[in-house]
């Protein structure tokens, strides 16, 4: 018997996450081993895979603390209905190689739901950023007011770097779906074995070309982790900015998505932000354990990166989609108070290149005078402690600046700012419209790509659930093509 330290820190939790989290994983895998050990002539692994998907279909059997685990949980439930079966079964595998062609199948399952959620959150960028392609905000640079743009601008600056993301989650994925399957403890097998047609059962791309790599390497896990990092990142600087904006009524929540006071009456709270930062935060820690576990451990078959760092990446999965799916009802249908981000523009300090670039059109001289000109300006205004909106002709002259008043009007307009910034990628209502479009046929090509991966997966599923029998272990078309 195990002892009672060692059943309760690790076997029993280890059967309690395989059980929640892995099975349909290791059904997958040893249904594929076993079609595979029949095409080569194994006897009796036909049987084997008949059992496996009838068994997958009854309730998984509870603890019991005699038993390793979920796998050999298994093996005896087949031994007791066909010995032959089950030893057929357990001909050229190991649980390295099927412990790692799990986890890969379950990190597969995983990284396709996150990018269907980033797709979203991209949808619902895209939207909101149409809706306000002339609604005028101050950007800011180190805390301080920089220019004036839009808030579509703004919008699809997030979605252009989620965009990036979502390559770098189907660059992850590819690098994920390969087989270990065969490798079996580390050497590989005397048997005849097919790597090949276990990896098309599974719907992985290929087998992993060295069986050493196979039941060792944590590189993809490590990569999945990081990937998640740069998302979370990007995602907590962005929430950052709409709590700015919240705190100053620039931008509302609805109603379900903010909570009041117990005291003050007034409060709305824009605590689904709050909660969204919060859960970045937590994957982003997260993922540090899930690369400190294969940082200075042996390169081989070994627990730290393997299961025991299965459930902490199950957590990292599950913060990291409550975010996303946070910050996607937050920007859904928020109230945008269009009125007071322009009076900020107007009375700011913020369209004062345009005013710079305007003097040197006008006169002719280098940006680098002009630019010193309206330094000098704007200390006279400060001096007086004046805004912005409050020049004069007057004060140009003073100042040795000499524009007209239609000049001056056209300099310090916020919109006409924005109308002058037709560069691609501007905030010019022309180019954002531009930008818009390609931006859409990015998601959809995006999407395509997703749904084929996600048709390719599904239909291995269902031939190992024996639901779709005689189906083809080849890659379809459509998933050839939509290979990143």
């Amino acid at each position: 018997m195990w002892h009672d330290t060692y059943l309760k820190a690790v076997l029993q939790p280890d059967y309690t996450y395989a059980s929640e989290h892995l099975l349909p994983h290791l059904f997958d895998a040893l249904t594929a081993h076993a079609l595979m050990l029949d095409s080569v002539g194994v006897e009796h692994a036909r049987d084997a895979a008949q059992l496996l998907r009838a068994f997958r279909q009854e309730p998984f059997p509870p603890y019991d603390p005699r038993i390793e685990d979920v796998f050999f949980t298994l093996d005896q439930n087949l031994a007791a209905q066909d010995s032959a079966a089950a030893g057929a079964l357990r001909t050229a595998l190991s649980r390295n190689d099927l412990d790692m062609t799990i986890y890969r199948l379950s990190a597969r399952s995983r990284l396709m739901r996150a990018t269907q959620r980033v797709l979203t959150l991209r949808r619902t960028l895209l939207d909101f950023a149409g809706r306000e392609i002339d609604t005028v905000i101050v950007a800011y640079t180190h805390h301080q007011p920089a220019q004036p743009t839009t808030l579509a601008h703004y919008l699809t600056a997030v979605e252009n770097n989620l965009a990036r993301d979502t390559d770098r989650l189907f660059g992850a994925l590819s690098r994920v779906n390969l087989s270990p399957m065969g490798a079996v403890a580390l050497g590989g097998t005397s048997f005849p074995i097919d790597r090949h047609a276990t990896s098309q059962l599974l719907a992985f791309d290929r087998p992993i070309e060295n069986t050493y790599d196979a039941v060792s390497a944590s590189d993809w896990q490590v990569e999945v982790a990081s990937v998640i990092t740069v998302i979370s990142t990007t995602l907590s600087r962005v929430l950052y900015d709409l709590l700015l904006w919240a705190s100053r009524g620039l931008l509302i929540l609805e109603d379900g998505l903010v909570q009041g006071s117990s005291v003050m009456p007034q409060k709305r709270n824009p605590v689904a932000l709050e909660h969204a930062r919060t859960k970045f935060s937590k994957a982003i820690g997260i993922t540090q354990s899930v690369i400190l576990s294969s940082h200075n451990v042996p390169f081989g078959d070994i627990n730290d990166p393997g299961p025991d760092i299965q459930p902490p990446l199950s957590s990292m999965w599950h913060e990291f989609r409550e975010g996303v799916e946070l910050l996607t009802a937050s920007l859904t249908n928020p109230v945008v108070d269009r009125a007071r981000w322009l009076q900020e523009a107007q009375q700011g300090e913020s369209p004062v290149t345009e005013l710079a670039d305007a003097i040197t059109r006008k006169s002719g001289c280098g940006f680098r005078t002009a630019h010193g000109q309206v330094k000098h300006v704007l200390e006279h205004l400060r001096g007086q402690v004046r805004s912005v909106d409050s020049l004069t002709l007057e004060d140009l002259q003073v100042c040795g600046v000499d524009l007209s008043q239609a000049e001056l009007t056209s300099a310090l307009s916020p919109q006409e700012f924005i109308a002058r910034r037709t560069t691609l990628g501007g905030p010019a209502p022309s180019a954002m419209r531009e930008e818009l479009a390609g931006a859409e046929a990015r998601l959809q090509a995006d999407a395509h790509q997703h749904e084929a991966f996600a048709r390719h997966f599904l239909q291995s599923r269902s031939h190992l659930e024996g639901l779709t029998p005689d189906a083809s272990t080849a890659r379809t078309p459509a998933a050839d093509d939509a290979r990143p």
